[in-house]
């Protein structure tokens, strides 16, 4: 996954003391929380004119910075995502921010934005590679050659990153049930493979079509003859609390996995600012209890 470093906002004199970094956390937390990069909050200690350096030095692959000014109710904030490799300016925007819902917003905005951008890096480079595997070059093409290999040396940074071994998952596998709850059909969805990819990084996990009304009695027919598994589905909800002067969501999941006899193994409840951020709470509460799946 990309790391991305998230330096604490600056902001006109009008700005809290504090504020700056307040806002930088949220932001980690919800990046993060949106899954598939890895956000970190630098220290207030790193100078401006350090960021790059700095972000390079933990081995980010881009940064974050932003400038707050008021505006009405809230303040007016100056985004910018920086890429370590080129030390250029990749994503960049001007977003009014009134609530936290609107600061959680755009901290998924930049989430998006960086999701995207690797992926388009990532297409690219295949691209390359595709067409320099399959296309004979003859003598004369020996420029065209050069061009294709600096377009992979774009990617470097990436080739010489080595994997961190990753531990054998557990023989027993854990089939997911979509999740039931009082949340729209789509967010159920979203819940759903939100769960199916918490628990695929620990265990071989694999989506179901089954939607029971009572896991305990379908057990067996969810696993038929697949035995060596456990069954895994949730209940997802939310309520308005207050937070300042206004309100926000807060999102409970309740864990259950069950065996395939119908036995309840265990259950675990989380809670996050988001969906995502409350399934991998109960998932990791799960995980340390049973990191054999049983």
């Amino acid at each position: 996954m990309p790391l991305v470093v998230v330096y604490p906002f600056d902001g006109s004199s009008e700005i809290k003391p504090g504020t700056g970094e307040a806002a930088a956390q949220l932001f980690v937390q919800q990046m993060n929380a949106d899954g598939g990069i890895d956000t970190i909050q630098a220290p207030a200690t790193v100078k401006r004119t350090d960021y790059l350096s700095y972000a390079k030095s933990v081995n980010a692959d881009y940064y974050v910075s932003a400038y707050m000014t008021p505006l009405g109710n809230g303040v007016s904030v100056v985004e910018h995502v920086v890429s370590t490799l080129s030390g250029a300016i990749v994503y960049g925007q001007t977003a009014q921010i009134e609530s936290f819902q609107d600061a959680t917003a755009q901290a998924t905005l930049i989430h998006d934005g960086i999701i995207s951008r690797e992926q388009q890096i990532s297409d690219a480079y295949q691209s390359a590679q595709a067409q320099a595997t399959s296309t004979p070059m003859p003598s004369n093409q020996a420029n065209i050659g050069q061009g294709i290999k600096g377009l992979a040396g774009l990617f470097k940074h990436k080739a010489k990153e080595t994997p961190a071994p990753t531990a054998a998952k557990p023989s027993k596998g854990i089939l997911v049930v979509r999740v039931a709850g009082a949340l729209p059909t789509s967010d159920l969805a979203k819940a759903t493979n939100e769960l199916y990819s918490a628990l695929g990084n620990h265990y071989n996990a694999r989506l179901t079509a089954a939607a029971p009304q009572n896991v305990t009695k379908e057990a067996d027919g969810i696993c038929g003859t697949d035995r060596n598994n456990t069954i895994a589905t949730g209940t997802a909800s939310a309520k308005m609390i207050r937070h300042g002067l206004g309100s926000r969501a807060q999102y409970t999941f309740v864990l259950g996995v069950y065996t395939c006899f119908g036995a309840k193994l265990a259950e675990s409840t989380g809670t996050g600012d988001s969906i995502a951020s409350a399934i991998r709470s109960a998932v990791a509460d799960y995980v340390t209890n049973h990191p054999t799946n049983g």
